[in-house]
């Protein structure tokens, strides 16, 4: 099953402190023989790390090969382990699912967790 460019896009969740080194970044996907198009970086909700989405070409073709360029470009390997799971089941998963399959960590204001009481 092919990909559509969104369900392509790299995601990656790294914590640590201090900014991802690009130059390092761009050596890696070239190394594994892909050019980086385009990228986005911010802060993660937590303030202890950094999401980047990335657009490589060639795109990857499937969600396993996703899974381990987020891996090899320094993603978290929990997450990514998680991800493994994901995609095994993506060609199988209903539409709605296969667009959403690779998330990042987005905070829900109504989160109990995040309540206060008054």
């Amino acid at each position: 099953m092919t990909l559509t460019a969104k369900q392509a896009l790299v995601k990656l969740d790294v914590d640590h402190r201090r900014a991802p080194d690009l130059w390092r970044l761009t050596r890696m996907a070239d190394r594994a023989g892909y050019r980086i198009v385009w990228l986005s970086q911010a802060r993660s909700p937590s303030g202890r790390g950094w999401h980047l989405v990335l657009s490589l070409l060639p795109r990857p073709r499937s969600a396993m090969e996703v899974v381990a360029l987020q891996a090899v470009l320094g993603g978290d390997l929990w997450r990514e382990a998680m991800q493994v799971q994901r995609a095994r089941v993506f060609a199988k998963a209903p539409r709605f699912m296969r667009d959403a399959w690779n998330v990042l960590y987005r905070p829900d204001s109504r989160r109990a967790r995040r309540m206060r009481l008054v």
